[in-house]
C-alpha cells in the first residue's frame, strides 16, 4: 500500500512508528532511522530546486515491506508502471527519490550559467550595477539551502543502498546504490558552485574597492588643485602690508595668477592621467 498524506494528516503515522518514535520525529529536522519489522523512517526538508524562492517543507517518509506513507503538502507519490501492476513500497520509495532529483543537474547547469553571466557583467560594467549585491547574497544562500537539501538525501539513499537489516529487495540495491552516486555528484556540483559565488563575491569586492578609490582620487587631485589657492589665501591674510597693496592692478594680478597656478595644476595632472 502506497499512501500519501497532507502534512497535517501526520498523526496517522502513531499507528505504525508507535507514540515515542512519532513524538520524537515532530521534534527533528532530520531522521533516517531502521525501524523494527524492518521498517525506515525518514524525515527531512525539502526545497524546490527548480525554484529556491519558496521555502523549505518537512517532509515524512515510513516505508517497509508492506507500506509507503508520504506526509507532505507539495509533494506525491510517482505513478507506478503501465504495465497494470502497483509498485511495491520500497520500489515505491526508488521511484519517488528518482523524481526528486531527476532535472537538478540541468537547474544546477543554469544556476552556473547564471553565475556567469553575473561574473561577465562585473568585469566588463564600467559601473556596477544596483543590486548586484544583494543577487550574490541570494545565490549564497539557496547554495547553502542546496547543501543541507542534498546532505540529508544523501543520508537516506546511504541508508537504503547498505541495506543492514535486509528489508530493501535485492533488485533494489544497486539501484539505491545509483541515486546515492547522483546525489554525491549533485552534492560536488554544489560545493562547486559555492566556491564560484565566493569568487563572484571577491569580484565584486574588488569592483566596490575601484569605485572608492576612483572617487578619493578625484578628491585627491580637486584637493591638490585648489592648495595653492590655500596658499595664497593664507600668505595675503597675514596682519602686515604688502607692497602689492599700493599696485594699481594688484587685485587683478593676484588673480590671474591664482587662476594660472590652478590651470597649471589641472594640466600637469591632466598630462600625467591622473584626472
Amino acid at each position: 500500500m502506497n499512501v500519501a498524506y497532507q502534512s497535517n494528516e501526520i498523526k496517522k503515522l502513531c499507528e505504525y512508528v508507535g507514540e515515542g518514535v512519532y513524538e520524537w520525529q515532530k521534534g527533528s529536522r532530520h531522521l533516517c532511522v531502521p525501524l523494527e519489522n524492518n521498517a525506515f523512517l525518514f524525515v527531512f526538508n525539502w526545497c524546490d530546486v527548480a525554484d529556491m524562492s519558496k521555502k523549505e517543507e518537512r517532509v515524512v517518509i515510513f516505508c517497509s515491506g508492506q507500506e509507503l506513507l508520504l506526509f507532505s503538502n507539495s509533494l506525491k507519490l510517482p505513478e507506478g508502471d503501465k504495465g497494470g501492476l502497483a509498485p511495491g513500497p520500497f520500489q515505491m520509495l526508488a521511484l519517488f527519490l528518482d523524481m526528486l532529483t531527476a532535472g537538478d543537474v540541468d537547474t544546477l547547469d543554469q544556476l552556473e550559467d547564471a553565475l556567469s553571466v553575473l561574473e561577465e557583467d562585473l568585469i566588463t560594467a564600467t559601473k556596477l550595477k544596483k543590486g548586484t549585491g544583494a543577487e550574490i547574497v541570494i545565490f549564497r544562500r539557496s547554495l547553502l539551502k542546496l547543501k543541507r537539501y542534498y546532505e540529508q538525501l544523501s543520508a537516506v539513499a546511504d541508508a537504503l543502498a547498505l541495506n543492514e537489516s535486509g528489508a530493501v529487495p535485492k533488485t533494489l540495491t544497486n539501484r539505491f546504490l545509483a541515486l546515492r552516486h547522483r546525489i554525491d555528484h549533485l552534492e560536488a556540483t554544489v560545493a562547486h558552485l559555492r566556491e564560484y559565488v565566493t569568487q563572484v563575491r571577491e569580484a565584486y569586492q574588488a569592483q566596490i574597492d575601484i569605485e572608492q578609490n576612483q572617487i578619493m582620487k578625484i578628491f585627491t587631485v580637486l584637493t591638490a588643485v585648489f592648495l595653492p589657492l590655500s596658499l595664497i589665501v593664507g600668505w595675503y591674510g597675514m596682519n602686515f602690508h604688502m607692497p602689492e597693496y599700493e599696485w594699481r592692478f594688484g587685485y587683478l594680478y593676484v588673480f590671474v595668477f591664482s587662476v594660472a597656478v590652478c590651470g597649471l595644476t589641472y594640466w600637469i595632472f591632466k598630462r600625467k592621467k591622473w584626472f
